[in-house]
């Protein structure tokens, strides 16, 4: 009730407020998230090498970053990972994170045969280095306020699968900057990163479109900009 204006992260965050009657739609604002670009392209790379986790160079691997928790779907995670790895041997698979069912996780890998090919990081100061090593980087959330692994992934210049729910959609058009599969769908994202690994005019599309919209969409200087504007107009107002 104090707020002039409520800002969202996100079309999804938006309608969400709307349906739990936080407040009337004029009070509310979407600023779409973004990442510091300038920070990352300006900085070191390069830092996490393949062999670091014993990750053979020609190795084709599949990473995600999140909490190991049920939002972020880990165990469709690993699922698939399983499928991928029926079809492609030379499947790696990181996930760069921590959480509660990190056991759950393992204990999946090792009964299914590919513990040794799974690599989990716990928490790290800078997951970038490790998205780096990805050639197909997943979000495969059951919710999602808005994903800003997305567009971090974009700019590691990374093609992406991602869930189709809730913000996700506002970030990745499928076919053009990812590919989106449905929320607990171990087998479609499967078949989405094979056809990535199988067709590289698809994956050079994705990952070119996903750089573009990044410096386009979701720069933080741009998310800066956006504020400076409606704090300027909510100054002017009174």
């Amino acid at each position: 009730p104090f707020c002039d204006k409520i800002i969202c992260i996100s079309d999804a965050e938006k309608q969400s407020a709307l349906d739990k009657k936080i407040c009337k739609e004029e009070k509310l604002q979407v600023i779409f998230n973004g990442v510091d670009i300038e920070a990352y392209e300006n900085g070191t790379h390069g830092k996490v090498k393949r062999a670091d986790l014993n990750i053979p160079e020609d190795a084709f691997v599949v990473g995600m970053v999140g909490r190991i928790s049920p939002q972020k779907a880990p165990d469709v995670f690993v699922r698939m990972a399983k499928l991928v790895k029926d079809e492609v041997p030379n499947t790696h698979f990181i996930i760069v994170g921590n959480g509660n069912q990190e056991a759950e996780i393992r204990k999946y890998a090792k009964d299914n045969g590919f513990e040794e090919s799974l690599y989990i990081t716990g928490w790290v100061d800078d997951p970038m280095s490790y998205v780096e090593l990805f050639d197909v980087a997943c979000l495969l959330s059951r919710w999602e306020g808005f994903g800003l692994a997305l567009p971090e992934y974009m700019m590691a210049g990374n093609p992406i699968v991602a869930s189709r729910v809730d913000a996700i959609p506002n970030i990745i058009r499928d076919g053009e900057n990812g590919l989106l599969v449905e929320a607990d769908d171990a087998t479609g994202a499967s078949e989405a990163v094979l056809r990535i690994y199988q067709d590289r005019n698809l994956k050079d599309k994705l990952v070119a479109q996903g750089l573009e919209d990044v410096h386009k969409k979701f720069n933080a200087r741009r998310v800066s900009e956006e504020h400076g504007i409606l704090f300027h107009e909510l100054l002017v107002m009174r």
